[in-house]
C-alpha cells in the first residue's frame, strides 16, 4: 500500500484561491454579457425611436403643406373672380339695370362657381353686407359680423380676405368664408362670400393616416385669448368641431406648446391627459398650428417589451447552455435585424404612399457613383421608367436648355458648401417633351459614425408645381391690368390724378439728385361749362377726349406725363425742362388743340373753337440748394400746382386762349391740412 500522511490536504484543498478566480471570471463574464446586451438594446431602442420620430415628423410635414395648399386655394379662387372682369361687369349691368335676364347670367356664374368649385354656398353681397343673389334666386338677409369685418377690409385694400372656421347659426355646418371684392373699374360694387364646407373639404386631410395606429392622430389648433382651440373633430372625444378648449396654464400639453412656439418633435401630455410623442408644424400664412401626436405607449411599449426579451433570453441561455450562448445570440440579433429591416421598408411604402398622396416624392443623390436614387413618384415626375435610378447625365439633360446653367451652378454651390438647397425651375420631361415645373427641396446629409469613410448625399424631395406656376402667372397678369387700370382715367385714358402725384413726386427725388429741372403745365379748356350747356355732356366727353389726345401727341420723352387734373383741367409734367423750353411746350400744346379746329359758338365774341388756357411753372432743384430753402419732395409738389395754377389765373384774365409764366421763385406755403 503506499505511504500516505494523514496530515496531508486534498489538492484543491491546499489551493481556496483557485476558486475565488473562477468566481470572479465567471462573474467578468456575466457583468460583460449583460453589459453588452444592455448597450445593445439600448441602441436599438434609440434606433428605433428615432425611426418613429422621423416618421411622424414627415407625416405632419405633408399633411401641413396639404392643409396650406387647400387655404391657398380657397384665396385663390377668390383673387381670381375678383379679377374676372367680364363678371364684374356683368353684375355692374344688372345692379345699374336689373333685368331678369342679366340676374339669370350673374345667377349662372354663381352657379358654376358653386358646384365646380365645391363651395357650399355662394352669395352676391352689396357693399353695405346685404345679401342679393345665390345660385337660386335672391336671397334676403345681411352678412353676419366677421364676414361684414371682412368685407370692408376687402373694400378698402381691394383684396380678398379670408374669415376662419367658425361655427354660427345661419348655417348647420362649420364653416370657411372668402370675400371676394368686385370692382367696376376703381368703384366698388360689392362682394362674392364663398363658403365652404371644413367637414368635407378640409378634415378629411388630417384623418389619412399611413399606418395602422390605434391612437394617431393629427388636429389643427389655433390660440384665442388664453386659450387653445381646437379647430378639427377629436379622434378621442365625441365633442362637435370648434367647441373643444383648453386652458393655456396647462404647459405640458403639446397643442399650449404648439401656440406658445413650440416646434419639431414634442414629449407631453394630449388633451386625455395620456403622454404623447408629437409634430408640431406651421401651416403656411395662417394662424393654425397643426400637431400630429401618438401615444408613447402604443409608439414604444411593444417594442421595450420585445427587447428585454430579447434581452433576458440569451442571459437565461448562457447559464444553462454555456458556449452556446454566443452563436444564438448571433442568430437571434440576425433574425431581429430582419425583422426591423421588414418594418423599415413598410414604413417607406406608407411614406410613399403618403407622399404620392402630396404630389411629392424623394430621391437621394451619391456624389461618389453620381447617380440618383429615385422614388416612383419622383420617376413619374420626370417621365421616366420606374427603376428607382437616374444618372446625373441622364438628369442633366431633363433640365430647360435656357436655366440649365443656373441650375447647375446653384445644385453645385449648395453641395461645395454642404447648404441647404431650396430651388424652383423648369424641366423638359422625358415622356412627352412638356415644360413642367419643379420645386426641389434638400439637404445635405453627412455620413453618420457607422458609414464614417462613405461618400456624402443630398436627400431632399421633388414636387410638381407646374399649375400652381401657371395660377401665379394668370393672377400676376390679372394684378398688373389692375394697377394699370387704378393710374388711368378712364374719360380720357390719359394719367389720373393719382398717378400725377406719384410721378410729381418721383420726378422731384430725380431732378434734386440730377439737378435738372421741373416743369408743370396746368391746362384748362376755356368756357367748358358753356359748352357743356350747349352741345351736351356726351359731346362735351368726346371734347375732352381730343383735348387730351392733342396734348399727348405734344409729349413723348421719358418722364414727360399728361394727366387729367379734374373736370375739364389737365396738367402736364416735363422733367428735364427749363421755363423757356416749357413755355415752348405750351405754346406748342395750345396750338395744337386750336388746329382740332372744335366748333365752340357758346364760347363768346371773338372765338368760335375750342381753345385753352396754360399756366407755366418750373423749379430748378440747384438754385434752391443756393439759397438754403430746398423742400421736401411733398412741399415741393404743392408748390408746383400752387404756382402753375397761379399762371393759369393770370392766363384766364389776360383773355383765354393764351399761355403765362409763373416766376421760378420759391415761396413756401402753408402745410395742407
Amino acid at each position: 500500500m503506499p505511504f500516505s500522511s494523514p496530515s496531508s490536504p486534498p489538492p484543491l484543498a491546499r489551493s481556496p484561491w483557485i476558486w475565488g478566480l473562477l468566481a470572479l471570471v465567471v462573474l467578468a463574464l456575466l457583468g460583460g454579457i449583460a453589459w453588452g446586451l444592455q448597450v445593445t438594446y439600448q441602441a436599438r431602442a434609440q434606433e428605433h425611436r428615432h425611426q418613429i420620430e422621423r416618421e411622424l415628423l414627415a407625416i405632419s410635414q405633408l399633411q401641413a403643406r396639404s392643409v396650406g395648399e387647400w387655404r391657398e386655394r380657397r384665396l385663390l379662387d377668390a383673387m381670381a373672380l375678383s379679377d374676372d372682369a367680364l363678371f364684374a361687369r356683368a353684375v355692374a349691368d344688372w345692379l345699374h339695370a336689373p333685368s331678369m335676364a342679366r340676374q339669370t347670367l350673374v345667377r349662372e356664374r354663381l352657379r358654376i362657381l358653386e358646384e365646380r368649385a365645391r363651395y357650399s354656398a355662394v352669395y352676391l353681397v352689396d357693399t353695405a353686407g346685404r345679401l342679393l343673389l345665390a345660385p337660386d334666386g335672391p336671397r334676403p338677409g345681411h352678412l353676419p359680423d366677421p364676414e361684414q369685418q371682412a368685407l370692408q377690409q376687402a373694400l378698402q385694400q381691394a383684396q380678398a380676405m379670408l374669415v376662419e372656421p367658425r361655427r354660427d347659426a345661419i348655417f348647420a355646418f362649420p364653416f370657411l368664408g372668402v370675400i371676394a371684392p368686385l370692382f367696376d373699374g376703381i368703384e366698388p360694387l360689392g362682394a362674392v362670400w364663398l363658403v365652404t364646407d371644413v367637414r368635407t373639404t378640409l378634415y378629411p386631410l388630417l384623418e389619412s393616416w399611413p399606418t395602422n395606429s390605434r391612437t394617431a392622430e393629427s388636429m389643427l389648433v389655433q390660440r384665442s385669448g388664453d386659450e387653445v382651440l381646437y379647430l378639427s373633430p377629436l379622434r378621442h372625444r365625441n365633442e362637435p368641431p370648434l367647441t373643444a378648449r383648453l386652458s393655456m396654464a396647462q404647459t405640458d400639453n403639446t397643442a399650449v406648446q404648439a401656440v406658445r412656439g413650440g416646434r419639431g418633435i414634442l414629449y407631453g401630455r394630449d388633451y386625455r391627459g395620456e403622454n404623447v410623442l408629437a409634430v408640431v408644424s406651421a401651416v403656411l400664412d395662417s394662424p393654425w398650428f397643426l400637431v400630429s401626436e401618438v401615444d408613447i405607449a402604443e409608439a414604444f411599449t411593444d417594442v421595450q417589451a420585445r427587447e428585454w426579451w430579447s434581452l433576458g433570453l440569451p442571459i437565461g441561455l448562457v447559464l444553462l447552455l454555456g458556449g452556446f450562448l454566443t452563436a444564438f445570440w448571433q442568430w437571434n440579433a440576425r433574425r431581429r435585424e430582419r425583422r426591423l429591416q421588414r418594418e423599415l421598408e413598410r414604413h417607406l411604402r406608407w411614406l410613399d404612399t403618403a407622399q404620392k398622396a402630396a404630389a411629392v416624392g424623394y430621391f437621394a443623390y451619391d456624389t461618389e457613383s453620381q447617380e440618383f436614387i429615385i422614388s416612383p413618384m419622383v420617376s413619374q415626375i420626370y417621365g421616366l421608367p420606374a427603376d428607382g435610378r437616374m444618372g446625373l447625365d441622364q438628369w442633366t439633360a431633363l433640365l430647360h436648355p435656357q436655366e440649365r446653367a443656373h441650375i447647375l451652378a446653384v445644385h453645385g454651390q449648395a453641395m461645395a458648401e454642404r447648404s441647404p438647397l431650396r430651388m424652383q425651375y423648369r424641366i423638359l420631361r422625358a415622356s412627352d417633351q412638356q415644360v413642367r415645373w419643379v420645386q426641389v427641396w434638400a439637404e445635405y446629409e453627412k455620413p453618420s459614425q457607422a458609414e464614417k469613410g462613405s461618400a456624402p448625399r443630398m436627400t431632399g424631395t421633388v414636387q410638381d408645381i407646374t399649375e400652381r406656376k401657371l395660377t401665379e402667372e394668370q393672377l400676376a397678369g390679372y394684378r398688373s391690368a389692375l394697377e394699370a387700370q387704378v393710374r388711368t382715367d378712364p374719360l380720357t385714358q390719359v394719367a389720373n390724378r393719382r398717378a400725377l402725384d406719384e410721378a410729381v413726386a418721383s420726378e422731384w427725388s430725380r431732378a434734386a439728385r440730377s439737378g435738372s429741372a421741373l416743369s408743370l403745365l396746368m391746362v384748362d379748356v376755356d368756357h367748358f361749362k358753356a359748352y357743356n350747356d350747349h352741345y351736351g355732356h356726351v359731346a362735351g366727353d368726346h371734347c375732352l377726349r381730343q383735348v387730351a389726345q392733342a396734348l399727348s401727341s405734344a409729349v413723348g420723352r421719358a418722364g414727360e406725363v399728361v394727366a387729367r387734373y379734374g373736370g375739364e383741367e389737365f396738367a402736364v409734367l416735363l422733367p428735364h425742362t427749363d421755363l423757356p423750353a416749357a413755355l415752348a411746350m405750351a405754346e406748342h400744346m395750345r396750338a395744337a388743340v386750336s388746329a382740332l379746329a372744335l366748333e365752340h359758338r357758346a364760347a363768346g365774341p371773338g372765338n368760335r373753337h375750342v381753345t385753352v388756357s396754360i399756366g407755366v411753372t418750373c423749379l430748378h432743384p440747384q438754385e434752391l440748394m443756393a439759397s438754403g430753402a430746398f423742400p421736401e419732395a411733398a412741399e415741393a409738389a404743392r408748390a408746383l400746382f400752387y404756382q402753375a395754377d397761379s399762371a393759369l389765373y393770370n392766363a384766364k384774365k389776360a383773355g383765354r386762349d393764351t399761355v403765362m409764366a409763373c416766376p421760378a421763385t420759391w415761396q413756401p406755403l402753408e402745410p395742407a391740412a
